[in-house]
Parts: C-alpha cells; sequence; structure tokens
C-alpha cells in the first residue's frame, strides 16, 4: 500500500514539472505581442514623442518628423527621442522581430499634421508602418494624446 501510494505522489509530481516548467522560461524565450504594443505606445508617448516629465502630450515637431521619417525615409534633424537613422517604425522604436504600425486618429479619421515652422515639408498623414492584415492575430494599444492643442488617439498594432 505505501509502494503505491509513493509511486502514485512521484508521477503527479513528474507530470506537474513536465506540464509546467517549460511555462517557466516563455517569458525569456520570446515576446508576447501584447506586452510589446503597450511598450512600444509607452515609449511613444512618454519619451519618442514627447518629454517625459509630461506623458501623453506629444510634442508636434517630433511627432511630425517621426511620421515623415519612417514614411519617407528622411531623417528632418531634428533632436527627439527615436532613432533618426532608421526608416521603418519596427527598426526605429527597436523592435525589429514585430511587425509595427502606428496611426494617430482624430475622432473617426486618420490625424494630419501641419510642418512644423523652420522644416520645409507639408502637412502629414499620422499613419506608419506595413498594412494590418486581416488574417492574423493582431495585438493593439490605444493611448489618448496630446498633439497640437488637440485631443487625439494613438493606435499601436503589432503581429
Amino acid at each position: 500500500m505505501d509502494f503505491v501510494v509513493g509511486v502514485s505522489v512521484f508521477l503527479l509530481v513528474v507530470v506537474f514539472v513536465v506540464a509546467f516548467v517549460p511555462g517557466i522560461f516563455e517569458p525569456f524565450a520570446s515576446s508576447d505581442r501584447t506586452q510589446t504594443s503597450d511598450r512600444l505606445a509607452a515609449t511613444l508617448t512618454g519619451d519618442a514623442l514627447g518629454d517625459p516629465a509630461t506623458p501623453g502630450a506629444l510634442n508636434a515637431t517630433c511627432t511630425w518628423s517621426f511620421f515623415r521619417q519612417v514614411q519617407t525615409g528622411t531623417d528632418t534633424g531634428v533632436d527627439c527621442g527615436f532613432d533618426a537613422s532608421t526608416d521603418t517604425v519596427a527598426a526605429t522604436l527597436g523592435s525589429e522581430h514585430v511587425a509595427v504600425n502606428v496611426t494617430v486618429y482624430d475622432g473617426e479619421t486618420v490625424a494630419e499634421l501641419d510642418a512644423p515652422p523652420g522644416i520645409g515639408g507639408s502637412a502629414r498623414e499620422l499613419r506608419a508602418g506595413p498594412p494590418v492584415p486581416d488574417n492574423r492575430g493582431v495585438a493593439t494599444t490605444r493611448r489618448v494624446v496630446l498633439v497640437d492643442d488637440r485631443t487625439r488617439q494613438l493606435v499601436v498594432r503589432v503581429w
């Protein structure tokens, strides 16, 4: 009787270890898309496009420059919190292992922002990155931001 109980407990422990140990190491092996989209949205609203002291209030010059850079590959020479030497959203934000789309909405439409004074250019649509696929799972993070004294919605999609 003692042998049967001992073997049963041993087998239960072995099954438990085999079932749960791979999940312990999963966060270190791959990044979850939801966490990645949330991290990228926090980076954009806090450091890259604004001032960390006022998160959520985006600098119009940095915002326009970011979207111009990733849409056209043209560096505007503005000193902001993102990598000015790249030409894709994922590379600019340091997440080249995923596809990233960043869009700023003004209500239901994509927002536009006029070129800042001192930098040549025209109004720019605030959308960057590859088109969002319809046939894959996409993680989405939304943030309410203040751009050019107007409340808008920043949407980061990762797949």
